[in-house]
């Protein structure tokens, strides 16, 4: 079976770089803090919350790969970049359901980001489930759970 994540690697998607788990569990806590800060105002400011449920979401898969080596390639596209690796490399544990929902965040972030779309407080706490959930993932791999 062929490595998604090494096929993202020949395709430019990533580039290898130095490993530094010390610098991706201090990544991991401010997700986990992003997350615990979402819960705090989901109900008076849920785009707030969502905002950084979202970036509690790119941070925790961004400090997974940065555990392993890993940052994706400069330019347009960088989040779409993360949520490739991210099914690449959290794909087929149980939680495919909440990786598949990256990119689902990703553009209610850039509608609410861009086009002044307002998120309501149900999208937010559906989001914190999976946000939650690849955290839990990601901080199992970092042996930070």
């Amino acid at each position: 079976m062929p490595d998604p994540v090494a096929a993202l690697l020949r395709d430019g998607t990533l580039r290898p770089t130095p490993a530094d788990p010390e610098t991706a569990r201090d990544e991991l806590a401010i997700a986990r803090r992003h997350l615990a800060s979402a819960d705090l105002v989901v109900d008076a400011d849920p785009t707030l919350a969502f905002v950084a449920l979202y970036d509690a979401m790119r941070k925790a898969v961004s400090a997974h790969m940065r555990a392993r080596g890993l940052r994706v390639t400069g330019g347009p596209g960088q989040h779409a970049k993360v949520g490739r690796y991210a099914r690449a490399a959290l794909g087929g544990r149980g939680i495919d359901g909440h990786v598949a929902e990256f990119d689902v965040l990703r553009d209610m972030r850039n509608q609410s980001e861009y086009d002044a779309v307002w998120v309501r407080s149900a999208d937010a706490h559906a989001a914190a489930a999976h946000v939650a959930a690849i955290i839990d993932a990601v901080a199992a791999d970092l042996g930070d759970g």
